[in-house]
């Protein structure tokens, strides 16, 4: 074979190969690449997660404490007192789409949309309940005891569904909620998690 006719074969097969060595090269290159841009996104999603979930939980703390207040306030107040609620649902509208998407547990997610909802739901009653007890102000009398009826109903119901939240919350808390949170609410947090907790 002429020698000519090998340098050029060699340095065609020469050629080929380093092509396919540098096509794989380049997919194996991009690949790490993209490999490394997903985890770090899927570090920042965790990121985000966790602080939207750690502000979702303060609000629940918040509204979980102000259930326990406004039961009190509905037990010991006069017939023609107003009760002013301070229940929030700002926090979760601010960050329920963070929320929403960075959290992989879906009865994670349900169960905190309706806690939110709940929140709304007791908070749409107590504007009820003072709108009741302002319509009937004028025309309650003591002896009447169709109004003090359906004022004593209102006041179950409101009692039923501010005990229903307090306790969602606690559950949320519970299952969900770090060591700041659940001290917050009062529940006991065994030694071992206040130990994790200190050292994180």
């Amino acid at each position: 074979m002429n020698a000519t006719l090998v340098d050029f074969l060699v340095e065609t097969l020469a050629g080929i190969i380093g092509v396919f060595v540098g096509v794989w090269l380049a997919l194996v290159t991009e690949r790490r690449r993209q490999a490394r841009e997903e985890a770090q996104r899927e570090q920042e999603r965790q990121q985000q997660y966790a602080r939207a979930r750690h502000t979702v939980l303060g609000s629940v703390c918040k509204n979980a404490n102000e259930a326990s207040r406004l039961y009190t306030r509905v037990d010991n107040r006069k017939p023609h007192e107003l009760i002013h609620t301070n229940l929030e649902v700002t926090v979760w509208e601010a960050v329920q789409v963070q929320f929403m998407e960075a959290c992989h547990s879906i009865d994670e997610r349900v169960r905190f949309a309706q806690f939110f909802d709940g929140v709304r739901n007791l908070q749409a009653f107590f504007d009820f309940h003072r709108n009741l007890q302002l319509s009937i102000a004028g025309a309650f009398d003591d002896d009447d005891p169709e109004l003090a009826e359906i004022l004593r109903d209102a006041d179950q119901h409101l009692r039923e569904l501010i005990e229903d939240q307090r306790f969602n919350g606690v559950l949320l808390i519970t299952d969900y909620g770090e060591t700041v949170h659940k001290k917050l609410l009062g529940i006991k947090v065994p030694a071992g998690e206040q130990l994790a907790a200190a050292g994180a």
